[in-house]
């Protein structure tokens, strides 16, 4: 977490903690409305569209009229918004590349199974797996410790 936020920092200056968060979240979605985005953001409407008003302000968020339904406002980044977010992924990655290079290769290779072995039981959490009911608590955390 630290080396991601460090990253962060950098951004400081150019937009704040929420208004990232709002970039990210248009920029996960391509075009979100307004209500969508307050409801992601834990903010409500009124509040989320001032701060588009910034953002559109600065030049990061372009709105526009749904296709669908002309009297519905969607949010976009513009190619300036975009760039930003690229940046912060890049800051991001160069100083993940930092880290990971100054780790040994087994201490690399022991996180990257660490990842898998992650990434697998979120998936099967998201598949709504339960543990077999003949397993008890103790043969689960020491799954967990494995």
């Amino acid at each position: 977490m630290a080396v991601w936020g460090r990253s962060r920092q950098a951004f400081a200056t150019k937009v704040s903690s929420i208004q990232l968060q709002a970039l990210l979240t248009i920029e996960k979605h391509e075009t979100i409305n307004l209500s969508r985005l307050a409801t992601a953001l834990g903010a409500v409407p009124s509040s989320a569209s001032r701060l588009c008003d910034r953002l559109e302000a600065a030049g990061l968020v372009r709105r526009s009229h749904c296709e669908e339904d002309r009297r519905e406002l969607t949010l976009s980044l513009t190619p300036s918004g975009r760039a930003l977010i690229q940046e912060l992924q890049q800051l991001r990655r160069d100083d993940l590349a930092r880290v990971l290079s100054a780790m040994p290769p087994a201490g690399r290779i022991a996180l990257l199974r660490g990842l898998q072995a992650f990434a697998e039981a979120a998936d099967r959490v998201t598949a709504r797996e339960a543990p077999e009911e003949d397993d008890d608590w103790t043969q689960i955390a020491a799954r967990l410790l494995a």
